[in-house]
């Protein structure tokens, strides 16, 4: 691989895939070669030559290269500054081929002239070269071309405490292409624990072919990861949606994320990290763009999921005295109104109790139509942009004049029926009368049934009833939910099991992958919702 090619003033990146995870130990070799374009000095071939490391994203590295390049062709990033120039907290490993009187105050050699000298060399939190109290020696060669073994190796020391550093032991190691003697620099250092690797050729005043070739045992290392938060957004608002907090997720750094709405479920892209987005009541799902995940930047790895609000349906209900009621100073309790989106079933709402010896005899609708029960008003119908209304009429139970005997037990009657006529909602639990009630059972009014007079016959029979000690069912119902388990499906036959996963403060592991320029893992998976499980699938690729 070309990093510059007899031209001055040049630099030649090759930065890897993703990122490092600099918690695990890390090696890397390769062989570099540098020869003159003129001179008879080999060291005379450029400025910089060997590895980087940096905890910012190759995109970061590219602009910042771009956007430190005078109009005379000098840099603040290469030549004297060896690629780490404007790099925050970055590491350059490998020759440094120039003696720069104002940068290199540590190693031998003359001063602003060539150079034999390796070093490990550090920018501070600014991106400034630090100048002295950096490893250095000297590395001579007398080859016209010289081709030599570079191999790096990261020890960490220590667990880290929060998410962003660890710190360890960054061992350079240069020997020539045959195997001779090689040499070695060391450095106990405090890194991010995510750095992006690569590879840097600079050339100043003297330049010449620098190149760069990999060898069988050349990486070994597993991928950087990031977290990428998820906002779920209000269209018209933009702000997040009430009582739905963000989630997150693990991914690769420099892989990219998707974030699908289930009605784009089927459109999955196996290069990148596609994710469902959970189902919000009374929303539906926008867009999300998708995002390629940076090396420590957590401003930027964030992917704003935009919702819009569903339209919503109300229905009324509200009590009224048939015109027939002659007494009508009671107040008639008031019924709440029940509401949802456009097109869904109405709910059938809470009924409160009517006065003693009252009744619904019908129910209006808002176009007119009349129904014996409120049930069947709303059967089949659906909430929509217009507020729908319903009108449950009162009429008051007919009590008979008869004797004052017969009187006494109608007036029983009437309060056992109106007792009766008070409705309940579908889900209420019903009580089991005895056995032997049946015949009485069968005589009881319906609140929703306009009484008849009964004979004395009837109404001796209901009296019995209602002295009858009511009896509870032994075992009262219970309802149990079936939650679905998590499930995984191996794209490429190899089962793999994920834990399940929840709404809020979703995390999903992706695993890395060793290897030069590794596409890792690519998965397919589902940021769920509410306490919901979904299916997680995996694919790796090879």
């Amino acid at each position: 691989m070309n990093l510059v090619n007899n031209k001055s003033k040049s630099a030649g990146y090759a930065l890897f895939n993703g990122a490092i995870d600099m918690t695990q130990k890390v090696s890397f070799s390769g062989n570099f070669s540098l020869q003159a374009n003129s001179s008879t000095d080999p060291f005379a071939a450029g400025d910089s030559l060997g590895f980087i490391l940096t905890p910012k994203s190759t995109d970061f590295i590219a602009n910042n290269l771009k956007s430190n390049l005078a109009a005379d062709g000098t840099s603040n990033v290469v030549g004297k500054y060896l690629g780490i120039g404007g790099l925050s907290d970055s590491i350059f490993m490998g020759r440094d081929l120039y003696q720069n009187s104002d940068v290199d105050l540590e190693g031998s050699g003359t001063e602003n002239a060539a150079s034999n000298n390796v070093s490990i060399r550090q920018t501070n939190n600014l991106g400034e070269l630090i100048k002295q109290g950096y490893p250095t020696t000297s590395v001579p060669n007398t080859c016209r071309t010289i081709t030599e073994n570079m191999k790096i190796d990261w020890q960490p020391s220590s667990t880290p405490t929060n998410d962003k550093n660890v710190t360890g032991e960054l061992t350079y190691t240069i020997s020539s292409e045959n195997g001779g003697k090689a040499t070695t620099l060391s450095e106990k250092i405090t890194v991010a624990r995510s750095m992006s690797l690569g590879i840097i050729g600079s050339t100043g005043g003297n330049f010449g072919r620098l190149t760069y070739s990999s060898t069988e045992d050349e990486f070994n290392a597993y991928k950087g990861t990031q977290s990428v938060q998820v906002n779920y957004l209000d269209q018209d608002t933009n702000q997040s949606i009430t009582n739905f907090s963000p989630s997150i997720i693990k991914a690769n750094v420099g892989d990219t994320i998707k974030v699908l709405g289930k009605q784009l479920r089927d459109i999955v892209d196996i290069n990148t990290f596609s994710f469902l987005t959970p189902e919000i009541p009374g929303y539906i799902f926008v867009s999300a763009p998708p995002l390629v995940v940076a090396n420590n930047d957590a401003e930027n790895n964030v992917i704003n999921v935009t919702y819009k609000k569903l339209p919503i349906g109300k229905a009324h209900f509200n009590y009224q005295y048939s015109s027939d009621v002659v007494d009508q100073s009671i107040l008639l309790p008031i019924i709440h109104d029940t509401e949802g989106e456009i097109n869904e079933a109405v709910i059938m709402p809470e009924l409160p109790n009517l006065p003693d010896n009252y009744y619904i005899s019908k129910v209006v609708t808002t176009d007119g139509q009349q129904y014996t029960t409120l049930k069947d008003a709303i059967s089949g119908e659906k909430y929509k942009n217009q507020e729908l209304h319903f009108t449950l009429i009162v009429s008051k139970v007919v009590v008979p004049t008869t004797n004052d005997n017969n009187s006494s037990k109608q007036s029983s009657t009437a309060e056992r029926k109106n007792e009766q006529g008070k409705q309940t909602n579908k889900d209420s639990t019903t009580i089991d009368q005895p056995q032997e009630q049946e015949t009485i059972k069968k005589e009881a009014i319906h609140k929703n049934e306009k009484p008849n007079s009964e004979s004395n016959d009837t109404s001796k029979e209901v009296n019995k009833e209602i002295n009858s000690p009511l009896k509870l069912p032994l075992k009262m119902p219970t309802e149990i939910s079936q939650i679905p388990q998590s499930s995984v499906v191996a794209i490429n036959n190899e089962q793999s099991k994920y834990p399940n996963v929840s709404a809020h403060n979703l995390e999903i592991q992706v695993a890395g992958t060793a290897g030069i320029f590794a596409g890792g893992v690519v998965a397919i998976g589902t940021i769920t919702g509410f306490n919901k499980f979904y299916k997680f699938w995996k694919i790796v690729r090879k």
